[in-house]
């Protein structure tokens, strides 16, 4: 199976979606790594494409960890499968590495990730309480989720960490809304009327904050349309209680192309990176976008005096709680070949604590995931779409199984809805090929 998945993140090298031993921590003693018993330093290699992750927080683990040497390679979104792929490929999987939900169970179950459920019931960083008790615990039941939905039945679902609680909400600029006499939509319709009111004054109405993420909206429509069945009637993919072609499936799909069809998404939108996207928002051609609270800081970095910024969640289109997509999207995790357990596990209890998300700048506009992180209060105005956003809960990771695998959802995401959007394919061709692909899969599994 190795083969299959390198081969898989290899083809997706291009289009990964962005949407991390015992803690020794401030004031805490030193523990002894797994190379310091003949006095060297504990040497662990950590790649990961989260811009939030950096050499300055790489630095301070360091500077508190004596003991540990860390060898830190940033490689961007563009080019991290690729360059995951090649390192396995060679057998040379890093200690410690990002990796994010629809890659998680393909590597479970290709044996590359250390099972750290023993880690989890140990210390936090700090000391202070049981690592696994130190994160929100709908998050951690998240990813476990994601592992039992991957790989099922199994002894461990703890083979990583969430790295943030990604939440996406709306951001829009208070001073286009008040030129345009528009308030926060409440439901599903003031949303849409504000769309077609921004349309008409000018302004692009919405985008997501980068191709990368273009299947966003298709997953929260079908988690208001396909809930009732898969949550409460409890049919699934898995044994044809629902297929790709159900009514629900493709109604979500259609509302997607009506809001294409009626102008209210941007003509980049299936190229648009994230550094476009926000340029487009910068310059006050768009006017809402769907982003994630860690993508903010270069918004708000360059953002005009004029500009005056909030946020709230997206209305459910079928009128039921709107649940926010994330959870514990962004995973960190250690190889099951690592040689340096203790320092490697150490780094991420680091990556994942208090310490790291109260001190580190570049973390204050990301949702720690954790209990107790104490935040600037003057950030709790333009955060508090995020809150609200979590408040109803996440959608299940893998709910219409689009993300199943890294093959079908860059299918998906490259190929079947640009395609559809612009008319070159209908949507019966969409929900036959993903039918075709997840039977392949379900046949793949037995």
């Amino acid at each position: 199976m190795r083969k299959k998945v390198l081969s898989v993140l290899l083809a997706t090298a291009m289009v990964v979606s962005l949407l991390a031993g015992c803690g020794a921590g401030k004031g805490s003693e030193s523990k002894t790594s797994d190379e310091s018993k003949d006095g060297g330093k504990a040497k662990i290699k950590f790649l990961s494409a989260m811009e939030l992750v950096d050499e300055d927080m790489i630095k301070e683990f360091e500077s508190q960890n004596p003991d540990i040497e860390v060898d830190f390679d940033y490689v961007d979104s563009g080019n991290y499968s690729a360059k995951f792929a090649a390192l396995a490929s060679s057998n040379e999987v890093p200690d410690v590495f990002w990796t994010q939900s629809g890659y998680y169970s393909d590597q479970i179950n290709e044996g590359l990730l250390l099972d750290i459920s023993d880690d989890l019931a140990d210390k936090s960083y700090e000391g202070d309480a049981v690592w696994k008790d130190t994160f929100v615990p709908a998050l951690i039941e998240s990813l476990q989720h994601i592992a039992y939905t991957g790989c099922g039945e199994m002894d461990s679902y703890d083979y990583g960490v969430p790295f943030t609680m990604t939440t996406i909400a709306v951001l829009y600029d208070k001073a286009v809304y008040e030129k345009l006499g528009l308030s926060e939509p409440t439901d599903w319709d003031s949303f849409m009327a504000n769309n077609e009111a921004i349309k008409k004054g000018g302004y692009t109405p919405l985008s997501v904050q980068s191709n990368t993420c273009i299947d966003w909206l298709a997953r929260l429509f079908w988690d208001q349309y396909c809930r009732a069945e898969i949550e409460d009637k409890e049919l699934k993919f898995e044994d044809g209680g629902m297929t790709f072609h159900t009514e629900s499936v493709e109604k979500g799909m259609e509302s997607y192309k009506e809001m294409w069809d009626k102008g209210y998404l941007p003509e980049n939108f299936m190229t648009s990176d994230l550094d476009t996207t926000a340029q487009l928002f910068l310059q006050g051609k768009l006017a809402q976008v769907l982003i994630a609270p860690d993508k903010l800081e270069y918004i708000m970095s360059n953002a005009p005096e004029s500009m005056s910024l909030a946020t709230f969640p997206l209305p459910g289109i079928a009128g039921l709680p709107s649940r926010s997509l994330g959870g514990a999207s962004n995973i960190f995790a250690v190889s099951a070949d690592t040689e340096q357990r203790e320092a490697s596990v150490r780094l991420v209890k680091y990556l994942t604590s208090k310490t790291n998300f109260e001190t580190d700048e570049g973390l204050k506009y990301s949702n720690s995931g954790l209990n107790d992180v104490e935040r600037d209060p003057e950030l709790d105005t333009i955060l508090a779409g995020y809150q609200k956003a979590a408040d109803n809960g996440f959608c299940p990771d893998i709910f219409v199984p689009t993300n199943v695998t890294t093959e079908i959802n860059t299918e998906f995401k490259d190929n079947l809805i640009p395609n559809y959007l612009l008319d070159q394919i209908t949507l019966d061709d969409v929900s036959t090929k993903l039918q075709s692909m997840y039977d392949s899969y379900l046949q793949d599994k037995e």
